[in-house]
């Protein structure tokens, strides 16, 4: 600033020059002025240095309406301090610098103002040459006041905001989680004290409510919780301010902080869910059961999509369907359910086809790998366990999550049902039919040489047995296509007399030994329907079945099926009285014959299976003679003896025919 007695000087001239602008306004002149002018700074704002015999001051130069503080940038230029036009600077670092630092010292004293004066001079001034010639005396007087004004400068270095960085951080999957906001300079280091905004667009919003959140930045930065409100794409989009500069043009360009400005800061895009789709993965415990077994099914919880997560420690029920008695035809027949449709909808399509529940079961989960055996149960929700029939067939369970059956809490997580599909293979398992046999010889009692037979009728076989070929994808195995039939042989090769010792007895066939043997072998279709054993009948290769008792003793047929994965192993018993010929030996003439004792067979006797099981008794009794007759009666009782001695070398006995069940 020049001095006080070249400011009078001026003074007068300014007047004489306010003169002829009255003049010309009162004749009509249509010239615009600006009327406003600034307040001129006393000595709070500046500090006064002398320079060409003048004072000049360093610091605030006025000061607008609002209290804005300008600083002049044209050394030597006299001001008239009226407000003319202004032109924002460029936001470059040195105008953010610059703007940091009248923000940060908007309150000061006059060294600070006279410190913050060189600065604008050094940085924005006009006229160089000038100004170093100034700044030379400034320096000889004040050489405090240019060292603070380095240091405030080199303060600014790294304050001013260049951008926003944004770091999301998972709490609960895709659920909820934090934005992580910073606002960083050029170099990249957080700063503090920067006002910022973050908005999110998309199924999301923050914490505390609404899309919006506005804060001031910190060195380590702001976090900032959300939530999901549906599933979708979220974009964060922050913003940062930072202050801007003006230049004021008048008879002395002015330099003053204009306003704070928004620039927009760094964006982030992620992918949110709330919602998540529970599922299950199931292995039946046993692929292959037997007639009258209970099933189970073991049942690990999961998620039905990639982009699903389970709630933590959220409560689900699932339910279990399990469908018995599927034909061979039915495998690979994989029935999904469609997009959308609810368990009902769906059991009720499979209902359309044919296929009903036969048994029940439920299980409960609180996250994910979680495993429970279920066993089946003949209603829903009840306490009494199905049993697969002695029918047999295959069986399939079908899981579903109902969103309706779930808590109200669990239910806002859940947007609609969850279905497994009908007939997966791992869910899959076939239960065994059980065989039922109705057989008997032709004669029970027999001569050497004699041709025997038997007739068995067989039952409980799948209609299809013998066609099914098994299945890889869900390791069943091809039907077994025979059963056999075998005859054993048993009595005392020496004496006849003992043959009663090695009557057959107990439900397992024996061990081949001197009263044992094994006699022959013949394969059947292991199928229903009726069979003839020996007598020239043909066996399953088409080879007739001949066997002629040889000797005296007991003969036995018994019938025999190792099992498949369809139907149970099953076997008549060795000491079935129904399926036993006894053989006499022949009479001789010069020797008397014993009367024959024929046997009567008894009551019905279950056959066994090839496994191990206690006999069942041995059945049958010898019919006694009639009592002698009345001592009167002797001729009588002579004649009768002859006829019995006859019956004894020529006759048979009565045939029998019975049936009993393959157990």
């Amino acid at each position: 600033m020049i001095t006080t007695w070249r400011q009078r000087g001026m003074a007068i001239v300014a007047m004489l020059t306010g003169l002829i602008i009255m003049v010309g306004v009162v004749f009509g002149s249509a010239n615009t002025a600006y009327a406003a002018t600034l307040t001129p700074a006393d000595e709070r704002y500046h500090v006064m240095f002398p320079y060409n015999d003048m004072e000049y001051y360093v610091g605030v130069a006025g000061l607008d309406a609002s209290g804005n503080k300008y600083y002049c940038i044209e050394a030597g230029k006299l001001s008239d301090y009226v407000i003319g036009p202004t032109t924002v600077l460029a936001s470059d670092e040195n105008a953010r610098r610059m703007a940091w630092i009248l923000d940060r010292y908007r309150d000061t004293d006059a060294a600070t103002h006279a410190a913050i004066g060189i600065i604008v001079q050094d940085h924005f001034g006009r006229d160089r040459d000038e100004w170093a010639r100034q700044m030379a005396v400034i320096q000889g007087r004040y050489p405090e006041i240019v060292a603070k004004a380095a240091r405030i400068w080199d303060q600014s270095a790294g304050k001013t905001p260049a951008g926003t960085t944004v770091e999301r951080t998972d709490a609960e999957a895709l659920r909820s989680g934090s934005i992580s906001v910073k606002v960083v300079n050029r170099d990249g280091d957080a700063i503090a004290g920067v006002p910022f905004t973050v908005t999110l667009q998309g199924p999301a919003r923050f914490i505390q409510g609404g899309n919006t959140f506005s804060g001031v930045s910190t060195s380590a930065g702001s976090s900032i919780a959300w939530e999901a409100t549906g599933a979708g794409e979220v974009t964060v989009n922050t913003t940062y301010e930072y202050g801007r500069m003006h230049v004021m043009d008048s008879t002395q360009d002015m330099l003053a902080f204009d306003s704070m400005a928004s620039a927009g800061g760094s964006s982030s895009t992620f992918q949110v869910r709330k919602d998540f789709v529970p599922s299950v993965s199931t292995q039946v415990s046993d692929k292959v059961l037997d007639a009258a077994s209970p099933v189970f099914d073991d049942v690990t919880s999961g998620v039905g999509d990639e982009g699903s997560h389970w709630v933590p420690g959220l409560k689900l029920q699932a339910r279990g369907y399990y469908f018995g008695g599927l034909g061979k035809d039915d495998l690979g027949k994989v029935i999904a359910p469609n997009a959308r449709e609810s368990a009902d909808a769906f059991l009720a399509r499979l209902a359309s086809s044919g296929y009903e529940p036969s048994a029940y079961g439920k299980a409960s989960f609180t996250s994910v790998g979680q495993r429970v055996r279920v066993r089946a149960m003949a209603k829903p929700d009840g306490d009494a366990a199905y049993l697969t029939p002695k029918t047999g067939g295959f069986g399939t369970w079908v899981w579903v999550f109902r969103r309706s059956e779930q808590s109200k809490r669990a239910q806002e997580y859940l947007t609609g049902d969850w279905v497994s599909p009908f007939m997966e293979a791992s869910e899959s398992n076939v239960g065994r039919g059980k065989v039922e046999v109705m057989s008997t010889v032709t004669e029970h009692s027999a001569d050497i040489g004699a041709e025997l037979s038997d007739t068995i009728t067989v039952s409980g076989f799948p209609a299809d047995h013998c066609q099914f070929m098994g299945d890889e994808t869900y390791g069943f195995a091809a039907d077994q296509p025979y059963a056999t039939v075998s005859v054993w042989w048993s009595g005392d090769p020496d004496n006849p007399s003992n043959d009663e010792e090695y009557k057959p007895s107990g439900g397992e066939v024996p061990t081949e030994d001197d009263n044992h043997r094994l006699l022959a072998t013949w394969e059947i279709p292991a199928m229903n329907g009726t069979f003839k054993i020996g007598a020239g009948a043909l066996d399953a290769h088409g080879a007739p079945m001949h066997l002629t008792a040889e000797r005296h003793g007991w003969y036995v047929f018994v019938w025999r099926f190792e099992g498949d994965d369809r139907v149970s192993p099953a076997s008549s018993r060795y000491d079935d009285a129904w399926e036993r010929v006894r053989v006499l030996p022949p009479c001789e003439s010069e020797k008397p014959c014993e009367p024959e004792k024929p046997e009567t067979p008894p009551a019905p006797a279950e056959a066994t299976t090839p496994s191990p099981r206690p006999s069942l008794p041995v059945t049958g009794g010898d019919v006694s003679l009639a009592s002698v007759l009345a001592v009167p009666a002797l001729a009588i009782g002579a004649i009768l003896s002859i006829v019995v001695r006859w019956r004894r070398c020529y006759g048979r006995s009565k045939h029998w025919t019975m049936r009993w069940p393959i157990r």
